[in-house]
């Protein structure tokens, strides 16, 4: 986010806007496949469907808080938009909002979220392909 700060006036985009696109780009890669399987997999397999409504509507609920919330947050009123100077500090406050919430979510994450015990005798606790999940049915290796 704070690559994205860069954009501005007289910004070129080879050097200002696609690095930064780029960056968000490979951070939704790996971030958003690997939550979206962890939170599938913490929860039991009966209940898998419930847990990804759960899992899509808190997505949506995000994206529309933060085209709601965050231009009223860095003070881009209606008049804004029309006054480039103006629309650029907002901009970069926007930005820095976004940037610290990244921070304060990793943060939280760290601190939060811990493995599961290592004594763990149920099946959901194994690890398959690097993703917490039960075993597959008939649970028989070929080959």
């Amino acid at each position: 986010m704070l690559l994205m700060s860069r954009v501005g006036r007289g910004a070129n985009y080879a050097t200002d806007v696609l690095p930064a696109l780029l960056v968000l780009g490979a951070g939704m890669v790996t971030l958003v496949a690997p939550l979206t399987a962890t939170v599938l997999a913490s929860v039991d397999t009966a209940r898998a469907g419930l847990a990804s409504g759960v899992n899509n509507a808190a997505a949506r609920a995000a994206g529309l808080v933060a085209v709601a919330a965050l231009p009223l947050a860095a003070g881009m009123g209606p008049e804004t938009y029309r006054v480039p100077t103006a629309f650029d500090a907002a901009f970069d406050r926007a930005m820095l909002f976004c940037a610290g919430t990244l921070v304060v979510g990793a943060v939280l994450a760290f601190t939060l979220v811990r493995r599961p015990a290592p004594d763990c005798r149920h099946p959901e606790c194994r690890t398959h392909g690097n993703v917490t999940a039960p075993p597959l049915e008939g649970g028989r290796r070929e080959g």
